[in-house]
């Protein structure tokens, strides 16, 4: 039983994961996502606070303590002991209005956790097609090798029976091993895209199922249509709502909140009384028509911010669109007319060697499919990540 359920465990470790599950995955569990959402839950308790009253004052006052005899109470009827409470009223709506600060810094983090699970899932697909890209690239540099070994061998078998041709395998296999060196490298950056793709999941991906296939791209009014969806956009507009409010809560607040003070006073051998007594603040340095001055400001700042938002997100967006296109042309040309005929040459260069062909001839031309295999890897990558792009510039996540 253990045995079964190990293999079972380890197969569905090396089963291949499509990107929308590791998206999925990340977006439940990944820490900087639930930090987050705590602050949300938290600000369910900011907006309770703001509806309370501010405590009260209470204050215990002996009055009238006689230094020659401090422990007479009893002496005049100035003399005595007292208990106060002070209450704050707030008046014209500022309760509500602080609650509605509340509610509107609460609905600012709501768009800046959906910007950042938009952001995540972004960087996860742009990983992920990045891991693709080098574990295809690596691919082709292999075939590349092998096939040119076999080649080479054919040569040295076959022809080379001089100088100049020992020359040429010599050469060949030079070529080959800068090709080794740049796979290397490429490993190396593998490793490294992979350590990243397992941070932003949570956990360590052995395979991915990412098909780099360029589709037909969608209008570029698709994009700007949808441009309103953009949770930095939406983030911008709650933010300037949370600065009319903060607006609103100050001009309230010039006028002052009223208060009164009800105590209890005891005398020893006298009568004792209660007193009442009401005030208000007296407003005469004119701080809250600056605190009123600055949050109007802010407002108009707000509003500025989003207005500049929204032209750097079309710009954005149509600087993004290019780049779409020009990688799903590219792509297409080297798919449909560069290697095809490279293939073509290639197949007469590699017949020709068995007749004596010069060896430098077909390594050029192989070389030139390598390049040219990569450059089509790295232009169906590019187009997969700039549309990732693009749909995270309209807010969607899948």
């Amino acid at each position: 039983m253990r045995i079964f359920l190990f293999l079972a465990l380890l197969s569905y470790s090396l089963q291949a994961h499509p990107i929308d599950d590791l998206v999925d995955y990340a977006l439940k569990r990944h820490p900087s996502l639930e930090a987050i959402r705590h602050r949300i839950e938290g600000m369910n308790a900011r907006i309770a606070k703001s509806k309370r009253w501010q405590n009260p004052d209470l204050s215990i006052t002996i009055n009238d303590i006689q230094f020659s005899d401090i422990s007479d109470r009893a002496i005049e009827p100035m003399q005595f002991e007292s208990f106060s409470v002070k209450q704050t009223l707030p008046w014209f709506g500022k309760t509500e209005a602080k609650a509605r600060v509340q509610k509107s810094r609460k609905a600012v983090m709501l768009e800046s956790y959906e910007a950042a699970k938009v952001a995540l899932a972004l960087r996860i697909r742009q990983s992920a097609y990045g891991v693709a890209e080098l574990e295809r690239r690596i691919a082709v540099l292999k075939k590349y090798i092998q096939v040119a070994r076999t080649n080479i061998a054919l040569f040295t078998d076959t022809i080379a029976t001089n100088t100049a041709s020992h020359a040429q395998s010599v050469a060949a296999e030079l070529s080959l091993y800068k090709i080794e060196v740049r796979m290397e490298r490429y490993r190396a950056l593998l490793q490294v895209q992979r350590e990243t793709l397992a941070y932003l999941v949570g956990k360590n991906i052995e395979r991915l199922k990412v098909p780099l296939r360029p589709h037909k791209p969608e209008s570029l009014a698709y994009y700007l249509n949808k441009l309103s969806r953009n949770p930095s956009l939406k983030r911008k507009a709650k933010r300037s709502e949370l600065a009319y409010a903060v607006e609103r809560l100050r001009d309230l607040e010039a006028i002052p909140d009223p208060y009164v003070k009800v105590g209890y006073h005891h005398r020893e051998n006298y009568e004792d009384y209660g007193a009442l007594s009401f005030g208000i603040a007296a407003s005469i340095y004119g701080t809250e028509a600056l605190d009123f001055e600055i949050a109007r400001k802010e407002r108009l700042a707000a509003q500025s911010a989003y207005i500049d938002e929204q032209r750097k997100l079309l710009s954005d967006i149509r600087a993004a669109y290019v780049k779409l296109t020009e990688a799903y042309r590219i792509h297409r040309i080297l798919e449909t007319k560069s290697l095809p005929r490279l293939d073509h040459m290639l197949e007469l260069s590699a017949a020709a060697i068995e007749k004596g062909a010069d060896l430098f001839t077909y390594t050029a031309i192989l070389e030139q499919k390598l390049a040219l295999e990569e450059e089509r890897i790295a232009a169906a990558s590019e187009f997969l990540r700039v549309e990732a792009e693009l749909k995270a510039l309209i807010g969607e996540i899948e």
